[in-house]
């Protein structure tokens, strides 16, 4: 017994018509969302393993007029492992020569956190003379910290302070930018926080690709240029005087 079935097709019901165009649809917006930033991702990392200017050891690198450290996680005001591992190779490069002057630029939006005050600290601590060190309290990304060194504090040639994983992206916006940017990896142990930066990195090279293609975005502040030259003292305003 076929029930009038036999050598005929089945025909779908429009209700699962309708469930297949929209697992069709899931699928294909799934691949775009992720098959376009995997690409995005590739290709930011790949054009820094091409370029000649980013170490992990400052005897390779150029000499610079200043090291720009990006702020990170602090922790009742002493800097996290990742933080203090960028302190501590921007201030060898400047005990060593390659930089003359040190920008330190984090997030310092709120009376209740404040990145750029510990930051200060832990370099003035070892020994670097404070006319070199300049304080940025406006670097709430990556964008805002290479915009500002360039429009602010004049920079033309710097040298980047931080972990691989963040260091393509920066290479990125400074190309765009028109900043000659080499990196410096500051890698000096096994983070916890890795894997989540990692993660976290993919989607923010996504949106550091849009802003520099797309959407021409600007920093959250702007100012009066402030050139990094002579002494930094009066940039240190809102985080230690």
């Amino acid at each position: 017994m076929d029930f009038g079935l036999k050598n005929k097709e089945i025909q779908k019901t429009p209700g699962a018509r309708f469930r297949g165009k929209l697992r069709l649809a899931v699928l294909l917006a799934a691949a775009i969302c992720i098959g376009i930033p995997a690409s995005i991702d590739l290709s930011i990392e790949w054009d820094y393993e091409n370029r000649s200017a980013h170490a992990g050891n400052y005897r390779s690198l150029k000499p610079a007029t200043v090291a720009i450290v990006p702020g990170a996680s602090v922790y009742k005001g002493i800097p996290s492992p990742v933080l203090q591992d960028r302190l501590d190779c921007a201030i060898e490069l400047y005990k060593q020569g390659k930089v003359r002057k040190i920008l330190l630029s984090g997030d310092n939006g709120t009376s209740y956190y404040n990145e750029v005050k510990p930051m200060l600290l832990y370099v003035l601590e070892r020994g670097v003379n404070e006319k070199d060190v300049f304080v940025d309290h406006a670097g709430f990304r990556t964008l805002d910290t290479l915009v500002r060194a360039k429009e602010i504090f004049q920079v033309k040639d710097a040298i980047f302070v931080s972990q691989k994983f963040h260091q393509p992206r920066a290479a990125f916006i400074s190309k765009k930018i028109g900043l000659d940017l080499q990196s410096y990896e500051s890698d000096r142990r096994i983070y916890i926080s890795g894997p989540t930066s990692r993660f976290r990195e993919f989607f923010a090279r996504t949106l550091a690709w849009i802003d520099m293609n797309l959407a021409n975005t600007a920093p959250k502040y702007l100012g009066k240029p402030f050139p990094i030259e002579g002494s930094g003292v009066k940039t240190w305003k809102g985080s230690v005087i």
